[in-house]
Order: C-alpha cells, then sequence, then structure tokens
C-alpha cells in the first residue's frame, strides 16, 4: 500500500535511502508485527521506532518513502515495524505505539501503517485529541485509538517489542535491521545493506 500524503508532509526533500541521523538512546516470543511488502520474501527488514523519537519521525518521513518505492512496492522486502520506547517521552513513547496497536489488531495491517504515518506530524503537540483525529481523518476508529493511548491497553505488547529488541542488542532509534543483523547507519546506506542481502 502506499503511504498517505501525511508522510512527507513538513518535509522539504526527500534524503538519500540510508542517510546517517542521529538516533535518540532507548523475547523469546515477539508479537506479530505489522508487515508491508512481501511476507514471504527472502529478505526481512524489521525497523524499531519510538513515535516520539525525532530522528525516527524524519527516518520515516525522509528515508522510508525511498525504501516503499524501491523494495516494498515491488515486493523485494518484508518490512516490520516494531517498538522501543526509549521511552523519549514518558507518555507519547508509549501511548502512541497502544493506540496504534489497537488499530492494527481491530482494522488491520493497513490502517496501522496509515496511522503510524500520520501521527508522526503532530510530533510536538501529542494529545489525545490529536491521535483521535488523526485516526478519524483517516476513516479508523479515532475513539478506540484515544481509550487505548489513554489506557495504555497494549502496554504488554509494546513492552514485549522492547525486550524483544534490547535482546537483539537495540540501544537507540530508530534501529534497522536487516535479516536479523543490526546497521550501522553512521556508516552503512540502509540500501546498501538491503542490496547486499538481495544479491
Amino acid at each position: 500500500m502506499k503511504l498517505t500524503r501525511r508522510t512527507v508532509l513538513g518535509t522539504a526533500a526527500a534524503v538519500g535511502i540510508g542517510t546517517g541521523v542521529a538516533g535518540c538512546l532507548g523475547s523469546e516470543d515477539p508479537p506479530e508485527p505489522p508487515v508491508l511488502g512481501d511476507p514471504d520474501a527472502d529478505v526481512t527488514v524489521t525497523v524499531y521506532e519510538d513515535f516520539s523519537c525525532p530522528s525516527c519521525r524524519q527516518f520515516k518521513q525522509e528515508i522510508f518513502p525511498d525504501i516503499e518505492e524501491a523494495y516494498i512496492e515491488p515486493g523485494r522486502i518484508r518490512y516490520e515495524q516494531r517498538n522501543y520506547p526509549i521511552p523519549v517521552d514518558e507518555t507519547w513513547s508509549w501511548a502512541i505505539p497502544c493506540a496504534a496497536r489497537e488499530l492494527y489488531e481491530t482494522e488491520g495491517n493497513d490502517a496501522f501503517w496509515d496511522f503510524a504515518a500520520g501521527i508522526y506530524d503532530y510530533m510536538g503537540s501529542y494529545s489525545y485529541d490529536v491521535i483521535e483525529t488523526t485516526a478519524a481523518e483517516l476513516d479508523l476508529d479515532g475513539a478506540a485509538a484515544r481509550e487505548a493511548a489513554e489506557e495504555e491497553t497494549h502496554r504488554s505488547l509494546v513492552e514485549d517489542d522492547k525486550s524483544y529488541g534490547s535482546s537483539n542488542g537495540v540501544e537507540a532509534t530508530p534501529a534497522v535491521f536487516v535479516d536479523g543483523e543490526q546497521i550501522d547507519r553512521r556508516e552503512t546506506r540502509t540500501a546498501t545493506a538491503i542490496d547486499a542481502a538481495l544479491e
């Protein structure tokens, strides 16, 4: 699926895939993640994000669109998103992934990706009203998203994601893994790592 125009709203221009972005500091059976691309692709790219992390927003709005066009839409990779609250913000680092998970569980994979892209536009002015409105503007259940955020309904799943990330060496966000190997984005472009895995 193609993400909404919100993906790039507010950005001046897309930067190259894998451009180094300063990161934020941050189980055996992790929850099933939202997936884009071919779920059975030979190469899996997993990205850990904190919805309150400015570097994660930059990755999603400036780098992800190129990954989507070159690798996800043609079905060349399986792309997963997992949560890794640092937390940058004690409230929103937990509340927003809970809202996103609620939409994933109740309205499906596409609902998650639309919301996950759209909510980043409001970083710096997050509120429960913003969560509800963002979901509603995407024709999703805003009230359910808000309730899940307020109650942190899916906190245990978010914690499981974080625990799984920690067990795999995640310390900062966004953390990018290609076929289970974390890449150092200061040294290796994301596209370069994906291309090497596809060879």
